[in-house]
């Protein structure tokens, strides 16, 4: 038997495929926020160098994506096409799926989940588009879309197609398991499908895939070393609650996944107005899954705050509430109101869906923010002939100003973003704290140092990056003197460093707020250069500070960050600064110090006012 799965008018199938085209657009322009950032670069990195698909821990559903991008390359497109479909090719697959469910399996209301799963909860995830786990949800509600329709399911061919999806999925992401039991128990009880034996044929595939999946992963292997939560679950009984990770999934439901406790809140008064036991059971399970899998992920996941990471282990929760909220609360909105619900019902959905998406384009600013870091940085390398370069981390954005957090995959961010425009304009810089190693590697001529392994530039395809063959790294953190008694004649013949502000000075700032500046920082051509490694007991840091009159010290200790570069040309840097908490008029200063020894007289102040 065939379900009705349509809703009582086009308006919410016409959001959400409005939404599909939304986010078609915005990875079209925010290619290299998305592409050219962390696994996707290092991805292309692979793709050069082995000129195959990069799948990792048997997570097959990668391919989907993988390889249209592989193809591209191996065709001969230019890299600035080949980044821009990259980050567009995530959304085409999601967008394939939604068609699908909507149209080939006429199936609205698994195709609104679709597009719910993308926007509901996810915005940083949006910037981090290689993850398998969303790719891997893509697969369960495909498969999901062709099985809701049927009930009995029936034994045909089709049956079996939807079947060979099972093991897709299963094999995407380790966690892909819990909400396939959710689903699959959801709609057990919604279609009383107690007696649909090739439905409980379905399940014992997931569990027999799953089982498969456990026992093939490798001891020592990236998943095995990730299966924390029996370990920690001991470790930390009874006291759960006081673990951190809780105390950011609060604070998430508070802001960006406000959307979850809210729809937790409706479904709640939906099902307990129903008063009957199948609603209570419905009930039940999506308050049940919804902590459970909470528990689950914060439990294994204690210290680790990472936003962007942790988002997306937290994605499954939107199919706990997406899924009852189309299939059930939204078809019900239709038929209230006397004749009104379907207009009401689509307005209230398309409020949603516009204030996740602007959510989404907002969570851009520290994305951006760290592309135009790489292409500022590439500048700035481009005076030297090396066109390799090493940096330690403690020098990289140690306040967190930009989405550069996983640093290790600056050589390949670096290569994709400098080789867009030509192979010969390709640079590299490596991060990495074992910087002297590095750099007797990176002595060698014809060297490269990837994220993860070392090889001659000789093996990178000419017709996308091409080194010259003789040349070696340079680090661009050297040190300063170690000892105080070196340091006080570096200081004198330093005094000349130059610090400016790039464009119109801000004169006022908000009470009690971390706010950012650029500072110029120039050298002398005789002082060149101005050392900026931090690994001596004092390294020259750049501070801010604001001073009442008088020179008094204000409510709000100053902040200090490291120069991110030795400084030889004019160098431009953003720096954080905090606000004092009472409003009033301060003296705003940037000044070079050496840590834990004395001030440099190298300084700029300004008058400035603070405000609520």
């Amino acid at each position: 038997m065939l379900l009705p799965k349509h809703y009582a008018s086009r308006g919410p199938l016409r959001l959400a495929l409005a939404t599909m085209l939304v986010l078609l657009l915005f990875a079209w322009h925010f290619y290299l926020e998305r592409a050219a950032y962390y696994d996707l670069a290092y991805h292309l990195f692979i793709y050069l160098k082995d000129k195959s698909l990069f799948v990792q821990n048997r997570r097959f559903v990668a391919i989907v994506t993988q390889l249209p991008t592989l193809l591209a390359l191996k065709a001969g497109w230019p890299l600035d096409a080949v980044l821009r479909l990259y980050s567009v090719v995530f959304i085409l697959y999601y967008l394939a799926v939604f068609l699908v469910c909507a149209y080939w399996f006429r199936n609205e209301q698994v195709a609104l989940v679709v597009v719910l799963l993308y926007v509901l909860l996810a915005s940083r995830t949006f910037y981090w588009a290689q993850s398998e786990l969303p790719q891997g949800l893509a697969a369960l509600l495909l498969f999901y879309g062709g099985v809701a329709r049927q009930a009995p399911l029936p034994w045909r061919f089709s049956t079996l197609a939807l079947a060979a999806l099972v093991p897709v999925f299963i094999f995407g992401h380790p966690l892909i398991i819990l909400p396939f039991l959710f689903i699959w128990a959801y709609d057990w009880l919604l279609n009383r499908r107690f007696r649909d034996w090739a439905y409980y044929g379905m399940l014992v595939l997931a569990l027999a895939m799953y089982q498969l999946r456990a026992m093939l992963i490798p001891p020592g292997s990236y998943e095995a070393t990730h299966m924390t939560f029996t370990p920690n679950l001991v470790k930390f009984f009874p006291n759960y609650l006081a673990i951190g990770s809780f105390d950011n999934f609060w604070q998430l439901c508070s802001r960006s996944f406000l959307a979850l406790p809210l729809l937790l809140l409706a479904l709640t008064v939906f099902y307990a107005r129903q008063r009957t036991w199948l609603a209570w059971l419905r009930l039940g399970l999506v308050w049940g899954f919804v902590g459970g899998y909470t528990f689950i992920i914060n439990v294994s996941n204690p210290d680790y705050t990472e936003a962007t990471y942790l988002e997306n282990l937290y994605l499954p929760l939107t199919l706990f509430v997406a899924v009852p909220f189309a299939l059930e609360l939204l078809p019900a909105l239709e038929r209230r109101w006397h004749g009104r619900g379907p207009a009401l019902a689509t307005g209230l959905l398309g409020l949603l869906l516009l204030a996740r998406l602007a959510l989404l384009w907002q969570r851009h600013v520290p994305y951006t923010a760290y592309q135009q870091w790489l292409g500022h940085l590439l500048t700035y390398t481009g005076q030297f002939p090396e066109r390799k370069f090493i940096m330690y981390p403690d020098n990289v954005d140690p306040h967190r100003l930009r989405a550069g957090w996983p640093w290790w995959a600056s050589a390949s961010e670096t290569m994709m973003v400098s080789a867009r425009q030509h192979p010969d304009s390709v640079q590299t810089v490596r991060v990495g704290w074992d910087i002297d190693q590095l750099a007797n590697t990176g002595a060698q001529p014809g060297i490269l140092l990837g994220p993860f392994e070392t090889m001659n530039t000789a093996d990178l395809p000419a017709a996308y990056c091409r080194f010259p063959n003789n040349t070696t790294y340079r680090v661009l953190n050297t040190l300063p003197p170690l000892d105080t008694a070196a340091l006080r004649p570096y200081i004198t013949a330093h005094q000349g460093v130059r610090l400016s502000l790039p464009g119109a000075a801000p004169t006022t700032w908000q009470a009690g707020r971390q706010h950012t500046l650029p500072v110029q920082v120039q050298v002398p051509a005789a002082a060149r250069p101005l050392h900026s490694g931090t690994r001596v007991p004092h390294p020259t840091l750049l501070r801010t500070a604001f001073y009442k009159a008088h020179d008094w010290p204000t409510d709000t200790n100053p902040m200090e960050v490291p120069l991110e570069v030795d400084v030889w040309q004019p160098w431009t840097q953003t720096v954080p600064l905090r606000a004092p908490q009472q409003p009033g008029h301060y003296t705003f200063e940037v000044s070079l110090i050496s840590k834990d020894y004395r001030d440099w007289p190298v300084r700029l102040r300004i008058p400035v006012e603070v405000v609520k």
